[in-house]
C-alpha cells in the first residue's frame, strides 16, 4: 500500500506543477527515476535540473523536498483526523471536507496553511529547505490536499489512514536516501 499512496501523491502534486496527473510508472519503483531526474541525478545533469530538461521543474523540486517534512508535520501534530480538526478550527471545513471526500479538492492557499500550521514552524521548515516562507507556504497548500485525499479514497478517514501515511514516509525517506 505505501508504494502506491507515495505513487498517487507524487503524481498528483507534480501533476498540479505540471498542469495535469503525471503518470508515474512502475510504481514506487519508478519515482526513484522521476526523483533522480528532478535532482539532475541519473541524467548526467549536475545542475540540480536547472536546465529544463526536467518536466517537473523548480517548484517540483521544492514539492519533491518538502513532501517528507509535511508528512512528518501530520504525523507530529496527531495524524491525519488531527490535522483536518486543526483545519477545521481555523475556519477551512468546508476544504477539509472537500480533501476527504470522494468529489472535487477544494484548494487553500499560503495564507491558511499559516494559519494553520503556525509561522513559527513555517520558519523552522524555510531554514531547513532554505527557501522563503511563502514558498514553504504555498508548497504546502499544494501538498497537503494531496496527502488527505489519497489518504482517504473511499470518502471518509480509515482507521489505518496514519499507518499508511507512516510507512509511505518511511518508503519515501529509503527512496530518498538512496537518490544522494
Amino acid at each position: 500500500m505505501p508504494n502506491d499512496f507515495l505513487g498517487q501523491i507524487l503524481g498528483s502534486v507534480f501533476g498540479n506543477v505540471t498542469g495535469g496527473q503525471q503518470e508515474l510508472p512502475g510504481g514506487l519503483g519508478g519515482l526513484g527515476g522521476v526523483l533522480g531526474n528532478m535532482f539532475g541525478r541519473g541524467s548526467g545533469q549536475e545542475d540540480g535540473g536547472a536546465s529544463g530538461s526536467s518536466p517537473i521543474g523548480g517548484k517540483g523540486a521544492l514539492l519533491a523536498m518538502l513532501l517528507p517534512l509535511a508528512m512528518q508535520w501530520v504525523q507530529r501534530n496527531g495524524g491525519i483526523g488531527a490535522v483536518l480538526d486543526r483545519f477545521k478550527q481555523q475556519g477551512y471545513s468546508q476544504q477539509a471536507a472537500s480533501w476527504v471526500s470522494t468529489g472535487e479538492n477544494q484548494p487553500v492557499d499560503a495564507q491558511a496553511v499559516t494559519e494553520v500550521v503556525g509561522a513559527d514552524e513555517l520558519s523552522r521548515l524555510s531554514q531547513q529547505l532554505g527557501v522563503p516562507h511563502e514558498q514553504v507556504a504555498s508548497g504546502l497548500a499544494d501538498i497537503l490536499p494531496q496527502v488527505v485525499n489519497h489518504l482517504t479514497p473511499a470518502g471518509d478517514v480509515p482507521s489505518d489512514a496514519d499507518d499508511v501515511l507512516g510507512s509511505g514516509l518511511a518508503a519515501l525517506e529509503r527512496m530518498l536516501g538512496s537518490q544522494r
